[in-house]
């Protein structure tokens, strides 16, 4: 409920962030944003990221642990979402759980996949690969990806929205 948006504020004094949730969650969130130190510098927008318009002339988006639960349309969908509300240069940083190509390994996000698939409509854990070539065929270029240092069982991916100022002829 805005707790990335607030730890990202304050680490970065000349951040402005949109929080976008469920409207549910952006109660809580604004009163969580409202006792802390960069309450004015952070916004919320009550919806639902499937159908409600990210706001234009985005630096970033961000989807922080919520795509393990979007089935691939879904997730192709946010990518050219995220896209077009994006600044030339701007990026998509997802945090999430990812698997090698073959689904098995690292076991932890194996057994997560498991576990998602059967306690859930749409979950899953994908591949990196497969996160590269939805976030490429949205128009995204430049895509890192590496898993976060353990404990953590995440890895953290970013794509950016090419800049035509800094293309050739």
């Amino acid at each position: 409920p805005g707790t990335y948006a607030a730890l990202l504020a304050e680490a970065n004094p000349q951040l402005h962030c949109t929080v976008l949730d469920l409207p549910g969650i952006v109660a809580v969130a604004d009163e969580l944003i409202a006792a802390g130190p960069v309450a004015d510098r952070i916004t919320t927008l009550p919806g639902d990221y499937h159908t409600t318009p990210f706001p234009p002339d985005q630096d970033v988006i961000i989807f922080f642990g919520v795509l393990h639960q979007e089935s691939p349309e879904s997730i192709r969908d946010l990518m050219k979402r995220a896209h077009a509300a994006l600044r030339p240069g701007g990026q998509v940083v997802v945090m999430d759980m990812m698997t090698d190509p073959t689904h098995t390994a690292p076991t932890f996000s194996a057994m997560f996949a498991l576990n998602m698939a059967l306690t859930t409509a749409n979950g899953w854990v994908f591949a990196s690969d497969e996160l590269e070539d939805w976030m490429t065929e949205a128009g995204l270029e430049a895509f890192t990806c590496a898993p976060l240092p353990p404990p953590m069982p995440h890895w953290l991916a970013s794509a950016q929205r090419s800049d035509p100022a800094q293309s050739g002829p």
